[in-house]
């Protein structure tokens, strides 16, 4: 007897802990997925059950354990589901069990459960259940002693598994609420700092608003370009930000060559005229991805208008290179200013930039943008040597 209470404490606990064990290690998860993933452990404890009790032709009394499980966690359609299916087994595999009848014992206990006894304590109702279980199995079965310690092993083992699934509940359901206030705080802590990098410029418009005289002409043209200047910024915050709430993609077939092709005839002039070397390795074959050519057009110019601006007094270079195979590797290439470690690390960040006036925006919108299209970017630099960008997207087969 030992043996078979043990096989089936086994395939009942077995699924469960691979359930709240994984309920740890994501910390956080919808309660849709929650359900769904609680629902499949149950099963597939039922099904462990049974196929092997089947097999090596044991008894499976302490399945009830997973229905007293789902009726305390107020599943009410799966444990509908699990009184069908123990009435119908027991009814099948044994001759001193009615199927009738169990439905009908299943059915008051379910009715007491979620009905007539809803708002009385959880102990007394699984005690209930426990008098109700004892006294109706002693009419099929004459082995009193068995009957009794088999349903103190099933209301115990379900106790123990429920208080453990509470307990993970509650450490997850806090872990979600320190998440919730740590994301606020950082919401609060963003916006404070738009609206202190927008005060900046306008508070300078209107200090030399304040000093401007139209009829004082040099102050009016040493002032205006530095206004349209402060202005400018300003807008491009703001236009910044409105990309970040607004980032959509719209994807079709493209080849990714035609892309580089147009950014590469875009970036040359500009290029050219600051003394740097354009080096291109495009793939002479069709490439093809599904993606969004405006969006991916605008990650590629805002990277390499970076490698641009990074690029000083000295002789500089910008590399792109496209390797084609499994995937497609994108790699921009420059012999830059670099990007310090303590930068590098915090890289994608609202307002951390190399820049002297940049918002660090930029890094954050290419790199969701990379991620809506499945891929991924990453940066690698040493200060004063220059910075390699890397990007992989998936290559439409």
């Amino acid at each position: 007897m030992f043996d078979i209470i043990l096989i089936n404490i086994i395939f009942i606990m077995v699924p469960i802990l691979c359930y709240i064990i994984y309920l740890v290690y994501e910390n956080t998860i919808e309660s849709k997925t929650n359900n769904l993933l609680f629902s499949f452990s149950i099963i597939t404890s039922i099904y462990l059950i049974t196929k092997y009790s089947i097999i090596y032709n044991f008894s499976v009394d302490l399945i009830k354990i997973l229905l007293i499980i789902c009726m305390v966690k107020n599943k009410r359609v799966l444990s509908i589901l699990i009184s069908i299916y123990i009435s119908i087994y027991f009814g099948i595999n044994n001759s001193n069990y009615h199927i009738i009848m169990m439905l009908f014992e299943y059915l008051i206990q379910l009715s007491i459960f979620f009905v007539f006894l809803k708002k009385i304590n959880i102990n007394y109702k699984i005690i209930i259940f426990l008098i109700i279980e004892i006294l109706c199995t002693i009419s099929y079965q004459s082995n009193i002693s068995y009957i009794i310690i088999s349903n103190l092993l099933s209301v115990g083992i379900s106790l123990i598994l429920i208080h453990l699934i509470d307990r993970l509940e509650k450490i997850i359901s806090l872990y979600g609420t320190i998440r919730q206030v740590e994301y606020e705080k950082s919401f609060r802590e963003s916006l404070f700092k738009v609206t202190h990098e927008i005060k900046n410029p306008i508070a300078v418009c209107k200090g030399y608003l304040d000093m401007l005289d139209i009829n004082d002409s040099k102050k009016v043209n040493k002032y205006i370009p530095i206004i349209k200047d402060e202005i400018n910024r300003t807008l491009v915050l703001m236009n910044d930000f409105l990309n970040l709430t607004k980032l959509k993609v719209e994807k079709n077939i493209m080849d990714i060559n035609l892309l580089l092709e147009d950014i590469t005839d875009s970036v040359e002039p500009l290029m050219e005229s600051k003394n740097i070397h354009f080096i291109t390795n495009l793939s002479f074959d069709e490439v093809y991805i599904n993606g969004d050519y405006e969006r991916l057009k605008q990650v590629f110019i805002n990277l390499l208008k970076n490698s641009i601006e990074s690029i000083d007094s000295k002789i500089g270079f910008i590399r792109l290179n496209v390797q084609a195979k499994k995937n497609i590797i994108i790699t921009i290439e420059d012999n830059g200013s670099g990007i310090p470690k303590d930068i590098l690390k915090r890289l994608g960040q609202p307002f951390i930039s190399t820049k002297e006036k940049g918002t660090g925006l930029g890094v954050k919108l290419s790199k969701e943008i990379i991620e809506l299209h499945d891929g991924s970017i990453k940066y690698s630099s040493k200060e004063k040597e220059g910075t390699t960008v890397k990007i992989v997207l998936p290559r439409l087969k």
